[in-house]
């Protein structure tokens, strides 16, 4: 003889409403309380983690990007904004003053001591409403709901990010990799302020941004090197073909979107760039193809 089971789908259901509006609810007062502070949902989320993992000693850009889950350069930009705001302060490592580690400052730690009480305020005006015996009752059924659920296994901090010698020399050589792409940044950026400067006649200005420029370029191809890149031209080389395709692709988009007649100083520029693209792309090309041979 066969036992029914019982149906719990409707006393499911409003429990799973009640739990999501529950999490709205508490969410909501959360964003209400970052948005006043023109701060994003990551900055501070960052905040967080600073004040519950770096509150001594602060923690370094690393360390934080590890908490978040985010790529070195992504996060030194945030810690920058941060810091611009009043948010956070960089002091020297008393062990390396090469380095730096990353505190919070009296207006952050205001900021958390705000919360406690926005926090009180929020639970009085919600919990608060129910009568001693509403909840009472309600406490007693959570409780027993809470016994009768299986206890969530959570992956460790340790094995979400796991610390072996594999993965650290992979982090540090992404970490490198990142430094070379903003490196060659530079480089573009510098050479262009001096052209501009030698057309100013800030001829000293000019040579020093042309001698960064040219430094900048020694340490890219070092770290290159460090890499193993510089033996692996072809594959560089090939990267080239496929950046300067998208540049060419993108500057025919602008063309066809620009807000401009045919003579204006703008389009006359932007057809100007297109052709020279055009031009590198088979230049690079025909030398990619030559040395495939």
């Amino acid at each position: 003889m066969s036992v029914e089971k019982p149906e719990f789908n409707q006393e499911i259901d409003v429990v799973m409403r009640v739990m999501h509006h529950a999490q709205a609810a508490v969410k909501s007062r959360f964003i209400q309380e970052v948005v006043p502070n023109r701060l994003t949902i990551v900055q501070f989320n960052a905040l967080q983690h600073l004040h519950w993992y770096g509150r001594e000693s602060g923690m370094s850009v690393s360390e934080l990007g590890e908490h978040l889950g985010l790529a070195h350069n992504t996060v030194s930009g945030l810690v920058s904004r941060l810091e611009k705001h009043g948010w956070v302060v960089r002091r020297k490592c008393d062990e390396d003053r090469r380095r730096a580690r990353i505190q919070l400052t009296p207006q952050s730690e205001q900021l958390f001591r705000e919360r406690v009480q926005h926090a009180a305020d929020f639970w009085q005006n919600t919990f608060g409403q129910l009568s001693p015996e509403e909840r009472e009752n309600l406490i007693g059924s959570l409780k027993k709901l809470k016994q009768v659920m299986a206890k969530p296994v959570w992956p460790s901090y340790a094995q979400l990010h796991p610390r072996d010698a594999d993965h650290l020399r992979e982090k540090f050589e992404t970490e490198l990799d990142e430094l070379a792409q903003a490196k060659l940044k530079l480089v573009g950026i510098r050479l262009i302020l001096a052209q501009i400067a030698e057309k100013q006649n800030e001829h000293e200005l000019a040579a020093y941004l042309n001698q960064a420029a040219s430094e900048e370029i020694k340490h890219t191809n070092q770290l290159f090197n460090l890499l193993g890149h510089g033996e692996n031209f072809d594959k560089l080389l090939s990267a080239l073909v496929d950046e300067d395709k998208a540049v060419y692709e993108e500057l025919l988009a602008l063309l066809d979107d620009a807000p401009c007649a045919e003579e204006d100083e703008e389009l006359v520029i932007l057809q100007q760039m297109l052709q020279d693209s055009h031009r590198y792309k088979r230049w690079f090309r025909s030398v990619h193809k030559q040395k495939n041979r």
